[in-house]
């Protein structure tokens, strides 16, 4: 018999414990999902905090809990060919500091300009791979996709073990990737659909589902490779 599955809102789910491992899933999904979504025209539609920086609206995101964990975005809308890059920005600085609050374990609102000032504090609860990203964005205000950055990592530590393993390593990398990417595409399908400009202005656009199963082993599975 399957675990139960509940839904619950990322703003609930922050509040759980988690692994690193889980988070890194989670944001990695969210950030590849967002390219995808950006790649066809449209865009996750962001809120302004106090000081005017954009967030993702936290009770807009569903979780899935169960054998597999997944997220369900609803919050798409077609974007102005002129706030494109903006919002592409926009997103991609939300996605960082939603991670940033939920490795930090900061539920409350955190000042946006004092994370700025102040991210040297905040990196004693980053996964150290990851804070050269998490830096970039939220000190630089530099515009990379999380997955990209990751990509790029991983493909340099995978070259360390040189030979045949890091044949192989990069082998399976890439066939995972490409797994992930055409679940994102299957759920995403309705974005090459002529009419869904008018769904989604209407607000009827189905929430989206991606299921982190196929991510959760991929990670382990190359860091466990590394670690040999």
């Amino acid at each position: 018999m399957g675990a139960i599955i509940e839904v619950v809102t990322l703003k609930d789910w922050l509040r759980q414990s988690h692994t690193t491992e889980e988070y890194q899933s989670l944001f990695l999904v969210m950030d590849m999902t967002m390219h995808y979504i950006h790649n066809k025209g449209y865009g996750i539609l962001i809120k302004r905090g106090r000081d005017g920086y954009p967030e993702l609206d936290t009770n807009k995101i569903r979780i899935m809990t169960g054998d597999n964990l997944r997220v369900l975005f609803s919050d798409i809308d077609v974007v102005d060919p002129n706030y494109q890059k903006q919002l592409v920005r926009d997103n991609i600085y939300s996605n960082a500091y939603t991670a940033i609050k939920a490795y930090s374990n900061f539920n409350e609102e955190l000042n946006h300009k004092f994370l700025k000032d102040n991210f040297k504090e905040f990196e004693l609860f980053l996964p150290e791979e990851d804070i050269p990203y998490y830096r970039g964005i939220i000190e630089r205000g530099a515009s990379v996709y999380y997955a990209e950055y990751v990509q790029k990592r991983l493909e340099k530590e995978i070259e360390k073990e040189g030979g045949a393993l890091a044949g192989q390593a990069r082998g399976n990398t890439l066939s995972k990737s490409t797994e992930i990417g055409r679940a994102i595409a299957s759920q995403y399908s309705q974005l090459d659909n002529n009419n869904v400009a008018a769904f989604v202005h209407l607000y009827i656009f189905p929430a989206i589902i991606v299921s982190l199963s196929l991510l959760i082993p991929l990670i382990a599975w190359v860091f466990a490779l590394l670690e040999k």
